[in-house]
């Protein structure tokens, strides 16, 4: 049971850090760059899908995000798995 409390609040805090470093990646973009453009699909998160749109800066933010996102899911995954381990041997 403490793994599987573990496992989400893993997974809690990568998706705030997810989020943050969303926030941030949006932040450094290039000079000259509008969030709410055609270019973007007029969803400024889908910045993160077009690295040359960003700056030095802002593509270290899209690895971070990218790790971020990365932990969230295996966390969220290993809570799933050790839940249904749990539930099988119940």
């Amino acid at each position: 049971m403490m793994l599987f409390a573990s496992a989400y609040s893993v997974a809690a805090i990568a998706w705030l850090a997810a989020v943050a470093l969303l926030w941030r990646t949006m932040a450094h973009r290039k000079p000259g760059v509008r969030l709410w453009s055609p270019e973007l699909a007029y969803c400024p998160a889908c910045i993160v899908f077009r690295p040359d749109l960003l700056t030095e800066r802002g593509l270290q933010c899209r690895q971070s995000f990218g790790k971020a996102v990365l932990v969230f899911v295996t966390a969220v995954a290993v809570g799933l798995i050790v839940s249904g381990i749990l539930r099988v041997l119940s």
